[in-house]
């Protein structure tokens, strides 16, 4: 049975649970897929060609990301060579799962007809709010 990070995150020592590897790995190991460095807007071309590095393409074709089959909100990761689809949220099989964002550091589920939204109640993991 899979942990639910909102359920995770409303606890009382918050502070000191979310900022520990123990907290990372937990949450790796249950319903957290991965961590992006951050979402890619139309016409932003701000990202590091980097080994592993993760990013949310919003609309495909708009940057300087385009792997064969690249589509709206899907997940490239850079394999030292080239960008790679990491995740193909088209497909039933993969179109699950929550992401970390580095950038803003909120969670974010993806949702079909929404895109990635965020899910916790309180915003950040750093205990700040949405704007």
């Amino acid at each position: 049975m899979a942990i639910r990070v909102g359920d995770n995150l409303e606890q009382s020592n918050r502070q000191n649970t979310l900022f520990t590897s123990d907290f990372f790995y937990i949450m790796d190991s249950s319903d957290v897929n991965f961590a992006i460095e951050k979402f890619l807007e139309p016409g932003d071309d701000n990202f590091v060609e980097s080994v592993g590095n993760k990013y949310v393409i919003i609309e495909a074709g708009q940057n300087d990301i385009t792997p064969q089959g690249l589509g709206n909100n899907d997940i490239v990761k850079y394999d030292g060579n080239e960008w790679v689809i990491f995740k193909d949220v088209s497909n039933p099989e993969t179109n699950f799962g929550i992401i970390y964002d580095k950038e803003t550091k909120l969670f974010y589920q993806y949702d079909p007809t929404e895109g990635w939204l965020p899910i916790l109640k309180s915003g950040q993991i750093d205990g700040g709010t949405f704007p």
